[in-house]
């Protein structure tokens, strides 16, 4: 199953490439994230919470993940 969630706090490429860093160390996702929109599109095997997105984020800058529009 593929999720979009909307990142806040990047400005640049290097913001972009972080996140999606950060995110893909979490087992059993695929991130890709984008700066224009400002997006990340999870592909899980099994629902994560986004806490645990979160959690991910934590230490690397201030990016706040949140479930896009459904």
């Amino acid at each position: 199953m593929t999720h979009t969630y909307d990142i806040s706090g990047m400005s640049c490429d290097d913001c972009r490439s972080k996140v999606e860093k950060a995110l893909n160390t979490i087992d059993g996702i695929k991130a890709s994230v984008t700066l224009n929109p400002p997006v990340a599109k999870i592909t899980m095997e099994k629902h994560i919470l986004t806490k645990v997105f979160q959690k991910a984020l934590t230490g690397i800058g201030a990016y706040k993940i949140t479930i896009g529009n459904l």
